[in-house]
């Protein structure tokens, strides 16, 4: 009776230690396929040695096919704290940890002054708040790929209807 007891606490703990975040900040995880995700790193123009930041990096999919096949520095920025642990691992057993960080943080906090492609995968109310932090914060010619969701007052450069995603670039 007490292992049951103790493991209703552990697994109750657990649930609203993973849950917690999510009713403050953040969004519920929708990982994106890897088709997708190849095209929004193609439509980016994501060059070796580039900064590709990923907003809401998941399990960090998009940071390690950055790193890998474009040999660029990948930054992800993840609030949940399971999926954080889960890009970590994925980023360590990849071999490309030296390209990649992971940053336990809220995504509105992170400066991206460094920037050269963001990635988004957020929800449209979401995306409205973050256009202020792109206006100020990137440089310009930055490229943003968004999948599903506009940034409501900018017009995208690019539109690839077969994937829903939206190329915009800071400054065009």
């Amino acid at each position: 009776m007490l292992f049951l007891g103790v493991l209703f606490s552990v697994t109750l703990f657990l649930f609203f230690f993973w849950l917690f975040p999510l009713f403050f900040h953040g969004i519920p995880w929708q990982p994106t396929d890897m088709k997708r995700v190849r095209r929004m790193l193609e439509m980016s123009d994501l060059k070796p040695g580039e900064v590709l930041y990923d907003l809401g990096c998941g399990d960090g999919r998009i940071l390690v096919c950055a790193a890998r096949e474009y040999r660029a520095q990948a930054v992800g920025v993840e609030l949940n704290p399971w999926l954080y642990l889960l890009a970590i691992l994925r980023v360590f057993f990849s071999g490309h940890a030296s390209r990649v960080r992971v940053i336990f943080g809220n995504l509105h906090t992170v400066p991206l002054y460094e920037a050269d492609v963001v990635t988004i995968f957020l929800f449209s109310h979401v995306n409205e708040l973050l256009q202020e932090k792109f206006r100020r914060e990137l440089k310009e010619g930055a490229r943003i790929v968004s999948y599903v969701w506009k940034l409501p007052s900018w017009v995208p450069a690019v539109f690839d209807s077969e994937y829903n995603l939206y190329l915009y670039v800071k400054g065009k």
